[in-house]
């Protein structure tokens, strides 16, 4: 009996070390085929990539245009002698009116046409006077009498005009908005002594090539960014030609003013909602140039990466419209491009 029990004993020991032996070998082999690596997960389940559908959408074509600000009525004051300035009653921002004395010359003795001019005024005067006497007695006819004025008056004109050479005048209400000398300088003859300009309006001139010109309608609106402000203008003025030195056509449009923000001589970038294109559109992200082409990475049905060289229309901050190699309703990648091969088993991610 003693015997029996104990072969029994001696089986069912031998029986648990054979399970227990079988077990690790078990555990052991799914260990052995388990992915441990990046690569062997990635083999496995795929690579991982946040992907959008390619679909039709319309887009606003703005383009951007850089030019130089000008006023309205844009005015030159010229300096009519060579002396030196004696004063100057203006400066860069001063309202004028018409005719008001911007700046006067230094008498120095080189030109004395004014004071020719007053002396011969002084002259007829007299002389006119002493004709008039004689008329009055009957010693001279009338056409003698009105020829005698006529000098008179032609002579106050020719006074008039060396009296206004003496001093630099306003050919225009405006405001200055350039100033070019000082007290003492001399400006010369026939050069610029200050600019003045209308600033309730100003214009925006911009240069424009050939191709890009046809865009530009008369009226359209054109938006300008100053310091965070958006201002906004109309284009006023498409030229016909080009400028002949530069080729470009300057293209002009026009901003109410009111708070003087644009200010002449100011170097701005305006925008132009040019046209509206409709077509397959997507995410700027998923777009990648690369060795001179633009790429888009697509999830095949079967799962799997494929690369594919695209054509690029009209591009906004956000999107971009696809003319060719991408069609309406597939999958495009937008994340996770990077690491991506052909044929390469994709895991899409939210």
């Amino acid at each position: 009996m003693n015997k029996i029990a104990k072969t029994i004993l001696t089986i069912s020991a031998i029986s648990l070390l054979l399970v227990g032996c079988e077990s690790k070998d078990k555990k052991d082999a799914n260990t052995s085929t388990k992915a441990t690596t990046i690569e062997q997960i990635q083999a496995e389940k795929g690579k991982p990539a946040r992907v959008v559908k390619a679909g039709k959408a319309k887009l606003s074509d703005v383009r951007k245009f850089t030019g130089t600000v000008e006023g309205m009525q844009q005015t030159s004051a010229i300096a009519k002698l060579g002396d030196p300035l004696a004063k100057i009653n203006v400066q860069i921002g001063s309202s004028v009116q018409k005719d008001q004395v911007l700046a006067e010359f230094l008498f120095t003795g080189d030109n004395t046409s004014y004071q020719q001019s007053e002396e011969q005024v002084k002259l007829l005067e007299a002389a006119t006077q002493r004709m008039r006497e004689v008329k009055e007695k009957g010693g001279l006819s009338q056409q003698e009498m009105d020829t005698q004025e006529m000098q008179l008056r032609i002579a106050k004109m020719n006074l008039e005009t060396a009296r206004r050479a003496t001093k630099i005048l306003a050919p225009a209400s405006g405001v200055v908005t350039e100033l070019n000398y000082k007290v003492g300088q001399v400006p010369g003859a026939n050069n610029v002594f200050c600019t003045i300009a209308k600033l309730d309006q100003v214009i925006l001139k911009l240069n424009v090539t050939s191709q890009e010109v046809g865009f530009f309608k008369k009226g359209a609106e054109a938006k300008v960014t100053l310091n965070g402000e958006v201002l906004k203008g109309k284009v006023s003025l498409i030229p016909l030609a080009a400028n002949p030195t530069t080729r470009f056509f300057p293209v002009e449009v026009t901003f109410n003013n009111k708070g003087k923000k644009l200010l002449p001589g100011m170097f701005v970038t305006a925008e132009l909602d040019t046209r509206q294109v409709e077509g397959v559109v997507l995410p700027s992200e998923a777009v990648v140039y690369r060795n001179g082409v633009n790429i888009v990475w697509v999830v095949k049905e079967d799962g799997t990466a494929k690369r594919k060289v695209v054509k690029t229309g009209v591009m906004t901050k956000n999107d971009v419209q696809i003319l060719d190699g991408i069609e309406e309703g597939e999958t495009v990648m937008v994340e996770g491009m990077s690491r991506m091969n052909d044929g390469d088993k994709v895991l899409i991610v939210e």
